[in-house]
């Protein structure tokens, strides 16, 4: 079945939550006490998790093949965001320390990029991702791959 992008995308998410939550009762189920009815097949869940694992595979590569077009987007802002988030953990706080009982032994911080300056810096770039998100969201929405799900 033809799907655009952005449903193959919501689809390797359900995939891999169905394998997070497989492998969870695999875990939980798989020793128990004899006296205990086990709450699940554990054989036939192990059969599921290599059937999802292969159309997980199977659906991460189309669509990693159907975006190489578009990976300079996808990867300017993936830096970007990342730049968001280290402009905001760059201390610009300027504060001034008296040192001991004497108010004229002091020590000054200083910064070399100000808090103003990371605000701008934060805004520019937020603005860069906002217009590529828009691109890769019309790319995903208008770009199809052949794909069958495993999920019922």
């Amino acid at each position: 079945m033809l799907i655009t992008l952005a449903q193959a995308l919501k689809e390797k998410n359900r995939i891999s939550g169905e394998l997070n939550k497989l492998w969870c009762l695999v875990q939980r189920e798989n020793a128990c006490w004899e006296n205990r009815t086990r709450s699940i097949d554990v054989n036939e869940a192990m059969q599921t998790i290599n059937e999802y694992t292969q159309k997980l595979i199977e659906l991460k590569t189309k669509i990693g093949k159907a975006n190489e077009g578009n990976l300079e987007n996808m990867y300017s802002l993936e830096e970007y965001k990342s730049q968001i988030s280290k402009y905001g953990s760059i201390d610009t706080d300027e504060e001034v320390r008296f040192l001991g009982e004497h108010e004229d032994r002091t020590l000054a911080k200083t910064c070399v990029i100000k808090n103003s300056e990371v605000l701008k810096m934060q805004k520019s770039l937020q603005i860069k991702c906002n217009q590529l998100q828009d691109e890769l969201d019309t790319y995903n929405a208008t770009h199809q791959i052949e794909f069958d799900t495993p999920l019922k």
